[in-house]
């Protein structure tokens, strides 16, 4: 049966004043809800679960887009941060505590030799951009279908668009916003995900133009996409032999499914990679790590200018540290992942039992729903052929029983979701019984 709402009177009342000094109400567009006509107002987190302002509780399978898999009001973060505001919330400053975080990145990551500290993916994607066309001194950049790398005007092409023009098996690049420069995407090579003959074809063509290759090597922006290995080794192989840099966009799939990413995971070594999200635990950090001769580029050894105020701020910094430490616990990784999996499995057998066309794709724990596909999703133009209609449906359906899968509304591909490691098997279980009742809708 549906959940009986308490009420949503706070909710409407802040949407109305949100309205009068936000564009659209919002303080980001990711925000906006389009399956409740409005943005959430939640008034606190704990564990697996969410509280909106009119008392409402949710299970919580978004988790801060992925960056709270700890669970919201972890322990051991809140007194991390407590910690970090007895010392005085310090901007500018190194500390003992900032070297340490960074010899624990280096511990825990396979291609971590050195580190620079940054505040969000995207700025940590851009500084990678950065730092790879000094280390090159070239200047164009390959990237993939559908793969997301921050909102920077870099690489914010291609990433949720329609279909775009093909030639030689390079794909146009087509802008993901307004006011972004079109000559932009000159700097941009687009092929195909999983696909070798067009990146070969591809590096082939602009060997001598470009300064890196970039990707998600699991992409949970489409669902969960990863890199076929196979494919991931060639790559690695001829960026290598052509003395480009190698970046993976570990700002979603780090510390999902085992200490060091999907790197890890997948056994391939890039030159760069990118992490934020859960290496905070929620707090606003991120980092760029790689080699010590790429990194080296950067100042005050070299001539390429990374840094910032707010960057490896003291809280932040002491709330990673404290996160590496939970998540380096024995046994983490195993319950998270088992956590999961009894999801994963709950999921596919309600949709079996109820004649549902869909698949579950997830690697550790974050995975995406497709309605309507029933092949293992390989690339963005697959991720694309899900049903949104149906996936619209399961999601309001979700909403009337108290459970919280946050969607954007681009209609382009399936949004991720994720449990954590707040979540238990009973969690799980009521969740699945829940989903009992929409399932049943979505048949019908």
């Amino acid at each position: 049966m549906a959940r009986t709402m308490t009420s949503d009177r706070q909710a409407a009342d802040l949407r109305q004043r949100a309205l009068r000094v936000m564009p659209g109400g919002v303080t980001a567009g990711g925000r906006f809800n389009p399956v409740i006509g409005r943005p959430y107002y939640f008034d606190h987190g704990d564990g697996a679960r969410l509280w909106d302002v009119d008392g409402n509780e949710y299970l919580d399978y978004s988790s801060s887009n992925g960056a709270s898999m700890l669970g919201h009001n972890h322990p051991r973060i809140a007194e991390a941060v407590r910690e970090g505001l007895a010392r005085g919330t310090m901007c500018t400053q190194e500390t003992r505590s900032h070297v340490e975080l960074c010899e624990r990145i280096c511990e825990v990551i396979p291609s971590a030799e050195k580190v620079r500290l940054s505040n969000t993916g995207t700025e940590a994607t851009m500084a990678a951009l950065r730092i790879a066309r000094a280390a090159t001194g070239r200047e164009r950049v390959l990237k993939f279908d559908g793969h997301f790398h921050g909102m920077h005007d870099y690489v914010l092409f291609n990433c949720h668009t329609p279909e775009t023009a093909m030639a030689d098996q390079e794909i146009a690049s087509y802008p993901d916003s307004a006011g972004i420069p079109e000559r932009q995407g000159d700097l941009l090579v687009n092929v195909p995900f999983n696909d070798p003959g067009a990146l070969v074809a591809a590096l082939d063509r602009h060997a001598d133009e470009l300064a890196c290759v970039i990707l998600e090597p699991i992409s949970y922006n489409l669902g969960c996409v990863p890199a076929d290995r196979d494919f991931l080794v060639r790559l690695r192989e001829e960026t290598r032999r052509r003395g480009i840099v190698l970046i993976f966009d570990e700002v979603l799939s780090g510390f999902r499914m085992g200490l060091g990413g999907a790197q890890e995971h997948l056994g391939v070594e890039p030159d760069l990679s990118t992490w934020a999200k859960a290496l905070g635990a929620g707090w606003p950090i991120a980092a760029i790590t790689g080699t010590a001769e790429v990194m080296d580029v950067l100042g005050p050894v070299g001539s390429v200018v990374v840094s910032g105020t707010y960057t490896g701020q003291l809280c932040s910094a002491m709330a990673a540290l404290a996160a590496l430490d939970v998540m380096s616990e024995p046994g983490f990784y195993e319950r998270l992942n088992a956590t999961a999996q009894r999801l994963y499995s709950g999921l596919d057998a309600l949709m079996a039992q109820h004649g549902v066309v869909g698949r579950v794709q997830g690697i550790g724990a974050r995975f995406g729903l497709y309605f309507g596909v029933t092949e293992p999703v390989r690339d963005y133009r697959q991720a694309t052929a899900f049903d949104p209609e149906v996936n619209n449906r399961f999601l309001k359906g979700c909403v009337e029983r108290g459970l919280h899968f946050h969607d954007f509304g681009t209609k382009m591909a399936p949004m991720h979701y994720g449990t954590t490691a707040a979540h238990t098997d009973e969690d799980v279980d009521l969740t699945l019984d829940r989903l009992q009742a929409v399932f049943a809708g979505l048949r019908a």
